[in-house]
């Protein structure tokens, strides 16, 4: 089994899958990073709303409901963004007020500490784990983007890819049969881009966890005193 043949192969579907849906990646993007940023900024105005979820967040730490080890860390990233994929595909909405709202926490739960502690605390895991979110809740919106397509080219076939007949020179009628099989060959890649998305997803999560059940920690530990800062 030629491995360089398969991991080029990846490769090429990564990029067609990035340039094919950028704007969608966009989208998802700006859904987490602003409110990221208004959350950071105006976490006062925001208190009383996101306070409670980092309360009970703290709870669950301190209780053993979390724990920061690799598995526990991979169980949770995997099962958020398996839940923003899925919203994402079932109607877009759901996903996006989940990623913005994970946004939000982030921005607020980082306005309590010092600039430079909070990115220490968070960079080293979240240059992975950030992008995997977003990456995940992308290939939700390609997914719904099939779904919507596909229904779209329902109606109006594109007969090129029936390959039976040119309907415009006959008086046969196209079956609905015909039609799914149509609209299902000229949207599949949509399908197969989805699945690249969330499969990047997990592999950036599975690295995410062990940095930040190994690593993060030990390294701000390291770093936060040449900024005069200490872990206590």
């Amino acid at each position: 089994m030629d491995i360089k043949h398969y991991l080029e192969i990846a490769k090429e579907e990564t990029k067609a899958a990035f340039s094919n849906n950028k704007w969608l990646l966009l989208f998802s993007t700006l859904l987490f990073v602003i409110p990221l940023l208004f959350g950071y900024f105006y976490a006062d105005s925001i208190s009383e709303y996101i306070q409670p979820m980092v309360d009970n967040f703290q709870k669950q730490v301190d209780e053993g409901v979390i724990t920061l080890t690799t598995q526990s860390i991979f169980t949770n990233n995997v099962t958020v963004a398996i839940m923003l994929y899925a919203l994402g595909a079932l109607g877009g909405v759901l996903g996006a007020l989940i990623l913005a709202n994970n946004g939000m926490f982030i921005g607020y739960f980082g306005a309590d500490f010092n600039i430079y502690a909070y990115l220490a605390l968070t960079v080293p895991h979240g240059i992975f784990e950030i992008p995997a979110i977003i990456i995940a809740t992308t290939g939700g919106f390609v997914l719904l983007s099939f779904v919507l397509h596909f229904i779209w080219n329902l109606r109006s076939p594109d007969y090129s890819y029936l390959d039976i007949f040119d309907p415009y020179f006959s008086d046969v009628k196209i079956t609905f049969k015909q039609r799914c099989y149509a609209s299902f060959k000229m949207n599949q890649n949509k399908i197969k881009e989805s699945f690249v998305f969330l499969c990047l997803a997990v592999i950036l999560l599975i690295i995410a966890a062990f940095i930040e059940a190994n690593i993060t920690v030990p390294l701000a530990g390291k770093l936060l005193p040449f900024f005069g800062l200490s872990m206590g």
